[in-house]
């Protein structure tokens, strides 16, 4: 079953862009001037000086997306062709409109092509992530998207009185387009079906997209790594982006989020699966959050004049004339199309890349985050906070989240940051010398699965390991890992995966968000962090119970490997 589709956008968006301190005032160094793009000055992922936007705390100059001589160079964006799959676009903005095209969108509340607006006071969302994608650049007005020439689509799946069927879900991947943004995702608290109509149309997105050069999907990761528990309202855990099944396929590029000092933004959900971080910003309050597009006039959108608790440029003053752009904005909703920008300047630079190509090029020309920090053996909640009943205690000896790994292939891989932060510059310097090495078609193995049942020893740090042998030997783009677990609360499991390689991942943290769960019944996670290792040899599971008192057997597993000859 599919559940949260219907606010979507509030799991990965719009709960966090509403923060701003009503107390703060721009001083004359932050006002972000005049001229072809007079807010620009905001924007610090563009160009990162250490403004603080309103904020208390300041960035830190330089941690941006290094992408000024890609502009230089002349790449806009142009010719590219965006979806933002979210709740509608405002087309009519006067930093949208030039860069919208026509024809080509899906309103679910008309059935029409022209265009997808929102369609009520809860739709502003979509016109928040298209603006950081690609609002249109040197106009004399608002700030500048990634990719400022690049031509945007909009399908309103979100939109308030849309019903998000599965077959709507699996339109939002349909047209055979160049990028497609979709900022939301499932709540990461619990195990919901996977939808294999979303699976299908991604594989023939991937094949069939761009004259078969494949359709290039961004996706947020989440912004649940503090979440309600399973099946509690007063008790936090730290989610997962692998608990939402949608995010289990090599299909999609999974995008984390950080904040304007470059480290991990605070609510950003972590995970093997993640491919690459953008930037996505903090609340506005101590830290800046992003500036972009908002719905036009001061009685709709996130800046109003009617709206308490804001800085003034909120309420439609310095140099926000008719509430037109908002530096509220944040989340993965927001690092989503910061790189769904950057992928159109690649695309722009190099057309002949198809989208194994992107996403090698990303990795390849990433920039780590932290490359010194260790691995984590205390529970981020060890401490929780004004109750220390609820404080997690971890077994003596255990690790809680692994350090930076380099695998075999010589991919540097976290958890928190995939391969690490988007580099523009580098990555579109790659690109336009790039030969791709991907030129024979995608395989995938059998799943190869070990049927022993196991105990899990209980609050053991020793674990219980499993071992399968496969045989074929692939460049990997993806290892599956699917799991049969009989347990009253696997929320207190980790599990880990072993490469032949010896590359380690950390595939669910132990004592995550689904503590009221029971039983994994053959669920199916995704890791990214044996990407271009070979496949052949023994892979080994190992399952760590975090907590006491439930126990439970390791009943079945098995690795599916996705990749080429």
């Amino acid at each position: 079953m599919l559940m949260g589709l219907a606010v979507i956008a509030a799991i990965t968006g719009t709960l966090f862009t509403n923060c701003a301190k009503n107390s703060f005032t721009a001083v004359g160094e932050e006002l972000a001037g005049t001229g072809a793009d007079p807010l620009l000055g905001y924007a610090w992922h563009i160009n990162n000086t250490g403004q603080k936007v309103f904020a208390s705390d300041a960035g830190t100059a330089g941690v941006d997306l290094n992408l000024l001589q890609t502009w230089t160079s002349g790449l806009t964006g142009n010719g590219i062709k965006i979806v933002i799959s979210d709740d509608g676009v405002q087309d009519v903005h006067p930093d949208l409109k030039d860069n919208f095209l026509y024809g080509v969108s899906r309103n679910y509340h008309t059935s029409g092509t022209n265009n997808a607006p929102p369609n009520s006071a809860d739709d502003n969302h979509g016109t928040a992530v298209a603006g950081l994608a690609a609002a249109v650049g040197d106009n004399g007005v608002g700030s500048k998207g990634v990719a400022y020439k690049a031509k945007l689509l909009a399908y309103n799946f979100l939109s308030t009185g849309v019903s998000q069927t599965f077959t709507r879900m699996a339109e939002q991947l349909g047209g055979g387009h160049d990028v497609y943004n979709m900022s939301w995702g499932n709540s990461q608290n619990y195990l919901p079906d996977p939808v294999a109509a979303w699976e299908t149309a991604l594989l023939n997105g991937v094949l069939n997209g761009r004259s078969g050069k494949g359709s290039i999907y961004v996706k947020s990761a989440g912004n649940d790594f503090l979440v309600e528990c399973k099946g509690s309202t007063d008790t936090y855990c730290i989610g997962n982006s692998n608990l939402d099944p949608d995010n289990s396929t090599p299909y999609t590029i999974l995008v984390a989020a950080l904040n304007s000092t470059g480290d991990a933004a605070s609510y950003s959900s972590v995970g093997a699966n993640v491919w690459i971080s953008s930037f996505g910003g903090e609340s506005g309050d101590d830290s800046p959050a992003m500036v972009t597009t908002d719905r036009t006039g001061c009685t709709a959108g996130y800046a109003q004049t009617s709206i308490s608790g804001k800085v003034e440029f909120e309420r439609g003053n310095n140099g926000n004339l008719n509430c037109n752009y908002t530096t509220t904005f944040n989340g993965t909703s927001s690092a989503a199309p910061v790189l769904t920008g950057a992928i159109a300047l690649l695309l722009e630079a190099n057309p002949n890349l198809n989208w194994r190509d992107v996403k090698y090029i990303l990795a390849k020309t990433a920039v780590q985050v932290r490359p010194n920090s260790g691995a984590i053996s205390n529970h981020p909640l060890r401490n929780y906070p004004g109750n220390a009943a609820k404080n997690v205690i971890l077994p003596a000896g255990a690790v809680w989240e692994n350090a930076w790994v380099t695998n075999s292939a010589g991919f540097k891989f976290h958890n928190w940051y995939g391969f690490g932060r988007v580099n523009v510059d580098a990555a579109v310097a790659m690109a336009k010398n790039y030969t791709s090495t991907f030129t024979a078609g995608l395989s995938g193995t059998s799943w190869v699965e070990n049927t022993t049942r196991v105990a899990i020893p209980d609050y053991s740090a020793t674990g219980v390991s499993n071992t399968v042998t496969v045989t074929d030997n692939l460049r990997i783009e993806g290892v599956r890992i699917r799991l049969k677990v009989d347990h009253d609360r696997v929320g207190d499991l980790g599990v880990e995966l072993t490469s032949p390689s010896g590359t380690k991942s950390m595939i669910l943290n132990m004592r995550n968000s689904l503590l009221g769960q029971v039983d994994y019944d053959n669920e199916v996670f995704l890791s990214n962090a044996f990407f271009q290792e070979r496949s052949n040899g023994t892979w080994t599971i190992k399952v760590i119970d975090g907590g006491s008192t439930f126990n439970g057997d390791l009943v079945s597993w098995g690795v599916q490997i996705i990749g080429t000859p």
